[in-house]
């Protein structure tokens, strides 16, 4: 399934809301398609769930509907032009109504990610932490923040090296923005990098193309529900790209703007951060996710353009406009979802999930796992009178000092009757599975994939104190 997120304006710039189905046309490399599955997203906050004494859920206190984060890409971005975008990024950040779910980042020169206002699994790290009011105080945190980080750019280092700094960054973003429900954006702030190094490169000097690895980054991007509106901050007369403009058709704007198209975000903003940071908030709060089956042919490693419209007059469309149509050995999308919800020291929450662990009545190491799945946040296909789901569901074990382990993934493929769909959705999609617990063993994590709509959800599960304990 390719499963696209869209959002609708009108004239004035508003969101429009109350599209249906039936308003909506959409387009693989020309030919028309069906839509499959269709609702609209509204990203309030979720509902905490009523847990029972020994259950746990990934949806508690530091649970977040959306998340617009600010990246000042300190990397890429030339000394002359730091002091201009830290100014406007306080100018810009001051003047939101609301800042609670807006969250700020720099990426040194050495490729490491600072928290400025972190996202709630880094709170303790960064120096603002939550209220809608924080941006408030944002000057003097930000100037202390710079001044810990800034350096000028070494000038022996190799732009390849920085290029893969960059997308290094990226990726521990993307999976930092996964634990976040719904949709997520990014106002990357740089001068960008190159798509295609020319024989200026230092090392080797030869040309190198970066395009096979920012395709795969930008869907990456795609999968994990995040969309980048980059801003780019050269200043008049500068060239276009980081490496001196030394060779045509390098192009960082290329670059920047083919994120943007890949990922469902606006093109590169110009020098207006404050613009494309009002444009990424407000297009978070409300979309329209819609999916569809291209034939199994359209599956040829080819770039496929997309074309995302509406019948309604004076409304125009945001979506993704193309996507790589990889061959991909069968599951292999899923065991990689999988293992980056392992990977992570916090549970993703894209998938609502309450779960618990209870031992054995009669001793041993039998744990008894419960888990209900929140229907709600899994795509339900309609084909004649049965709904359809494709799930995939993992149990990791964490035992302190070792890399977790996965068992195997078991398919829930999921057949529902409209009051069977019904009843899912108001009660939530129900598992059970005995695990054999080791005595070392911390916690187990409940992992759900949904195939459909590349979704996933985790839950972490501490192994009750009695298990372990021999008959």
């Amino acid at each position: 399934m390719v499963d696209l997120n869209v959002v609708a304006i009108d004239s004035r710039g508003q969101l429009v809301t109350d599209l249906t189905r039936d308003e909506f046309r959409v387009t693989d490399s020309g030919k028309p398609q069906t839509i499959a599955f269709f609702r609209h997203r509204d990203s309030a906050l979720a509902q905490v769930p009523a847990l029972k004494s020994n259950e746990v859920s990934n949806r508690g206190g530091n649970n977040i509907p959306r998340a617009t984060l600010i990246l000042f890409d300190l990397l890429n971005e030339r000394f002359a032009t730091r002091g201009v975008s830290a100014n406007q990024i306080v100018h810009d950040l001051q003047s939101l109504e609301s800042a609670e779910y807006v969250y700020l980042y720099l990426l040194g020169v050495d490729g490491r990610l600072f928290p400025v206002r972190g996202l709630p699994a880094e709170q303790a790290e960064t120096a603002i932490h939550g209220g809608a009011q924080w941006n408030r105080q944002i000057k003097p945190i930000l100037d202390q923040a710079l001044r810990a980080v800034t350096q000028m750019r070494p000038p022996d280092i190799d732009v390849a090296v920085r290029v893969r700094m960059t997308y290094m960054a990226l990726d521990a973003i993307a999976l930092q923005l996964s634990r976040v429900p719904g949709r997520k954006s990014i106002v990357w702030v740089t001068d960008g990098v190159p798509i295609v190094l020319g024989p200026n490169r230092s090392d080797t000097g030869e040309v190198e193309d970066f395009t096979p690895l920012l395709r795969r980054m930008s869907e990456a991007f795609d999968r994990s529900g995040v969309s980048i509106y980059p801003v780019r901050m050269v200043m008049m007369g500068s060239p276009n790209s980081m490496d001196g403009g030394a060779t045509p058709g390098l192009g960082s704007i290329d670059t920047l703007n083919e994120f943007a198209e890949m990922t469902g975000g606006r093109p590169d903003g110009g020098k207006d951060i404050g613009a494309a940071l009002r444009q990424a908030v407000n297009d978070m709060r409300t979309s329209y996710q819609i999916a569809y089956y291209p034939p199994d042919k359209n599956w040829d490693d080819k770039y496929h353009k997309l074309r995302i419209t509406t019948t309604r007059k004076g409304v125009r469309i945001q979506s993704k406009t193309a996507y790589y149509a990889w061959k991909e050995a069968p599951g292999a999308r899923s065991e990689q979802a999988i293992d980056s919800a392992m990977a992570t020291t916090f549970d993703a929450a894209e998938i609502g999930i309450r779960a618990s662990l209870s031992p054995d009545p009669k001793g041993g190491r039998v744990m008894r796992l419960e888990g209900h799945i929140d229907a709600q946040d899994v795509v339900l296909v309609h084909q004649g009178d049965t709904y359809k789901g494709q799930l995939r569901i993992a149990v990791a074990g964490f035992v302190q000092g070792t890399r977790p382990e996965h068992g195997s993934i078991i398919p829930l493929d999921l057949h529902y009757t409209a009051q069977e769909r019904d009843r899912a959705l108001q009660q939530g999609i129900g598992i059970t599975q005995n695990l054999t617990v080791a005595e070392d063993l911390k916690s187990v994590r409940l992992i759900v994939y949904d195939r459909e709509s590349n979704a996933i959800g985790s839950v972490t599960i501490p192994v009750p104190a009695s298990s372990g304990k021999p008959n």
